[in-house]
């Protein structure tokens, strides 16, 4: 494979999940499973215990949620702190850490103000701190360098009106007669740090060469044409500053364009833009979803504690049992695709399609987490902490994390999205190009499948004997897939399929992670991991037959001839019956718009 097969593939380097996607279950890439190194561990728990008093003495979380905005205060020590540039090299005055221990600081952040860990995951993961690395030389690296190093506030503008799913920007950056500059034009919106950022990176369409090529464009939002349009407010995460723009024949210069090599696959933006993007929701998804997931921990354990009903502990009742350890367990499966996904590089392997796979992952699993401790809570989790707080309760902000917890699931590609895409761009590129394991694979794996079964118990041992049935049925299926839909065009139109199909590969490779780190854990005397892999693996099998059973469907009830008929209103019209459709305008003093023409 000299040619990548698709966006994330890099020929010579392969990875756990690449492997399952080839129909292989590769054990001996995660078994051992890695472990943080000492001088490392050691600098990331001085520098966690440090990001911990830095938060704390910045903000008052409960004053960010009330206002909805952070302190500029708290905005301008953030620029002179490290934190900005956590992965910067010090000469521009950055921390250089590795990739864990950036993760790691932003989940210690995000666990006291999600909002401020939000700040400074931006700026670490789709700002110019890390995109001035990938630079070549010259005045644009020049540029941001000095900026970075002065603690540039930066904001990444890609996102349009018409949607993020969209292949094609409509901002368009069109050369002048000259050919020293571009006029760009577009709207923006969704852009995280927006309101108060020194730069904007924004993606634009660029006609080369008689083919359109997406460019990430540095524009001054203080140049002649940039206009801050808005500020978005969210149901969550209050006090993010996040906003849009509009740019009308706003000149930049033509060394203030990052032109990259033409990639061999198509994707959303620019292709080195998009592997930062890939990482970087490690750090905007992932490590807010582990902070979220380990407070409500926390709080269920302190409630639990604290309850009885009838006179019974609350803890004695089996469901009540139940919940909480699947919550430890689904916290356990998060820390271990984190890990893996930080440091399989460390190893040779590719690390990018476990990092894609991981946003969905991660913050699926902080919503089960958090949804599962909301029912524990009750009417005391839905209570805002203020109220507890009013009355004498334990003011546990369990209905702010919900709130935020949900945004998860959406910032960075809705979910169900991300598994499509999965599937279409990755996926079956190996079955059209006839590169499945030919057998090598689970000839490599054979030995480290029995050193791993041999360290787990006997429960585990199943587990991970119907993981690698459950390979060779996907594969199966798969080859199935794309045998029976030999075109690309019918083969991605079966959506709902390719997404099942996603999420079954996904969901092996979470429970084979979990399965190798307890082994590991269990190797370093930690006597409860097996405990935990065990719930975990359970439920992911579960899962995985249902998946299974979605991918094998012939048949399935119209959905499409119902959704038409609705939306061009001939048809299930009394299902709006008895309400009040229209919405009030909150900025017009309650004043009615129009909801939807249900005639």
């Amino acid at each position: 494979m000299s040619r990548p097969l698709n966006a994330i593939n890099v020929p010579g380097r392969t990875s756990f999940l690449e492997e399952i996607f080839r129909g292989a279950l590769r054990l001996d890439l995660v078994h051992p499973f890695p472990a943080q190194p000492e001088s490392d561990r050691k600098q990331g728990d001085a520098l966690v215990a440090e990001a911990k008093e830095f938060a704390r003495g910045l903000v008052d979380p409960a004053l960010v949620e009330k206002s909805g905005e952070l302190p500029r205060e708290a905005i301008k020590r953030l620029r002179e702190s490290g934190y900005l540039k956590l992965q910067s090299p010090r000469k521009l005055g950055g921390l250089a850490l590795s990739d864990l221990n950036a993760f790691r600081v932003i989940q210690a952040i995000s666990s006291w103000s999600l909002p401020l860990g939000l700040v400074v995951a931006v700026q670490n993961s789709i700002g110019f701190a890390p995109l001035v690395q990938i630079l070549p030389e010259g005045p644009l690296r020049d540029m941001l360098s000095e900026r970075v190093a002065r603690g540039l506030i930066s904001a990444f503008a890609d996102t349009e009106p018409s949607g993020a799913a969209n292949l094609r920007r409509e901002t368009v950056a069109v050369p002048t007669e000259d050919g020293h500059a571009y006029l760009v034009s577009g709207e923006k919106v969704f852009s995280g740090n927006a309101p108060f950022a020194e730069l904007l990176g924004v993606v634009a369409t660029v006609q080369e060469d008689g083919r359109e090529m997406r460019r990430l464009v540095v524009v001054d939002p203080d140049a002649p044409g940039v206009r801050r349009s808005a500020e978005h407010e969210f149901m969550g995460i209050k006090g993010f500053p996040n906003g849009g723009f509009t740019l009308d024949r706003v000149r930049v210069p033509r060394d203030h364009v990052f032109v990259e090599k033409p990639s061999a696959h198509d994707v959303r933006i620019t292709a080195q833009a998009g592997g930062l993007a890939i990482l970087g929701r490690m750090y905007l998804i992932a490590a807010p979803s582990l902070a979220i997931a380990k407070l409500c921990l926390e709080w269920s354990r302190g409630f639990v504690r604290r309850r009885r009903v009838d006179g019974v502990p609350l803890a004695e009742y089996e469901e009540i049992q139940h919940l909480i350890g699947q919550s430890l367990a689904d916290t356990f499966a998060l820390e271990a695709v984190a890990e893996w996904s930080l440091l399989c590089e460390d190893a040779g392997l590719n690390p990018l399609f476990e990092q894609v796979v991981a946003k969905n992952l991660c913050s699926l699993l902080c919503w089960g987490v958090v949804d599962r401790t909301m029912s524990l809570f009750a009417a005391e989790g839905y209570e805002t902490a203020a109220s507890k707080a009013a009355r004498g309760a334990p003011p546990v902000p369990l209905e702010r994390s919900f709130r935020d917890a949900r945004n998860l699931r959406i910032s960075g590609g809705v979910d169900f999205q991300l598994d499509y895409w999965l599937s279409k761009l990755a996926i079956f590129s190996y079955h059209r190009a006839g590169v499945l394991d030919d057998g090598r694979g689970a000839e490599q794996a054979a030995e480290a499948r029995e050193l791993l079964a041999a360290a787990l118990t006997p429960r585990n041992q199943r587990h991970l004997a119907e993981l690698h049935d459950s390979v060779e049925e996907f594969r199966a299926r798969c080859a199935a897939l794309a045998k029976a839909y030999p075109d690309d065009e019918t083969l991605f139109a079966q959506e709902h399929t390719l997404i099942a199909v996603a999420r079954w590969a996904t969901e092996i490779m979470a429970a084979s992670l979990v399965l190798a780190r307890a082994a590991r854990r269990t190797a370093e005397h930690d006597t409860e991991a097996q405990d935990l892999a065990d719930i975990y693996c359970t439920g992911a099998l579960r899962r995985i037959a249902e998946y299974a059973r979605e991918a094998l469907e012939e048949e399935r009830p119209d959905t499409g001839r119902v959704t038409q008929r609705w939306i061009t209103g001939d048809g299930h019209g009394g299902l709006l019956d008895d309400i009040v459709a229209d919405v009030t305008d909150p900025d017009t003093s309650g004043s009615e718009v129009p909801g939807p023409d249900v005639s």
